[in-house]
């Protein structure tokens, strides 16, 4: 039987400081709350200019120091901004341990901030849904397209049979791009022993222009629909219906029973995710 999660993979934050000394205290109060509640420890990467947050080698996360300068239109001067970013990539990645200890590690980064009332900016939050089944009976289409995007005609956006891009971007603008999103066989990336293909939304920096918006996290979701065929054929014939369309209506989809198939993400999961993290203190 299929059976289907909401999961989220992604989450990263920025923290602007007003100086290099303020931008070095709140470094180091991040690295001693993720190692003191975490089996986990800090590592610089001296190529990257980064410090990696490691369990047995496999990294959690990382912590990135920058600075920028930004110009104030009232006075008409440049000021130096100090930030720092804290990313977890893989809090789902169905290998338990490391799912465990990249949430700790994660909680243990808002709580500290949360606790000393030291403001912070979600950045980039990954939104999936995976799904027990084979790649072959999964389709995601937007049915609600961004002005100015590309997107991949259905039926030719395989990439060596393990993943589908839905919108087509090349590779110097994806990172300016606010959202894409894509289907992978994440079974074969993680090397489990079962199927499973995760449908993919990433939320990038330009998407969080100004405080996190959950019901515009719910709108982006809403581009697109996710379906499961436990038939090969009734989806090849979804796909040639969806192609042969110019533009796509909201009554044409109806037409297509698509709701039939449907999968919906959980959104009052992804809420109680995000509100969880901003509440979350230490002590």
């Amino acid at each position: 039987m299929m059976t289907y999660s909401t999961e989220i993979d992604t989450v990263s934050i920025q923290i602007d400081c007003s100086s290099l000394e303020e931008q070095q205290g709140i470094s180091f109060m991040l690295c001693r709350a993720v190692t003191e509640y975490n089996k986990v420890y800090i590592s610089d990467n001296i190529f990257t200019k980064e410090r990696e947050i490691l369990f047995n080698n496999n990294r959690l996360g990382k912590i990135r120091l920058g600075m920028n300068p930004i110009w104030n239109k009232s006075d008409r001067q440049h000021y130096m901004n100090y930030y720092i970013t804290v990313s977890f990539y893989g809090l789902k990645s169905h290998i338990g341990i490391l799912d465990n200890l990249s949430i700790g590690c994660l909680f243990a980064v808002c709580g500290i901030l949360n606790t000393f009332n030291i403001n912070y900016v979600f950045t980039e939050l990954d939104v999936c849904l995976d799904i027990s089944a084979k790649i072959d009976n999964v389709l995601a289409i937007c049915t609600t397209k961004l002005s100015r995007t590309e997107y991949h005609l259905v039926n030719n956006s395989f990439y060596s049979g393990d993943t589908v891009y839905i919108e087509k971007i090349s590779k110097d603008k994806i990172s300016h791009n606010s959202q894409r999103a894509y289907v992978y066989n994440k079974a074969k990336k993680e090397n489990l022993n079962y199927p499973l293909t995760r449908f993919e939304l990433k939320l990038q920096k330009s998407f969080f222009k100004k405080e996190l918006d959950f019901a515009t996290i719910v709108n982006a979701l809403n581009r697109y629909t996710v379906m499961y065929f436990p038939n090969i054929y009734e989806k090849n014939m979804i796909v040639d219906k969806y192609n042969s369309y110019s533009r796509i209506s909201r009554r044409d989809i109806e037409r297509m029973g698509l709701e039939r198939h449907r999968l919906r993400p959980d959104v009052v999961k992804i809420e109680r995710f995000i509100n969880n993290l901003k509440n979350y203190r230490l002590y």
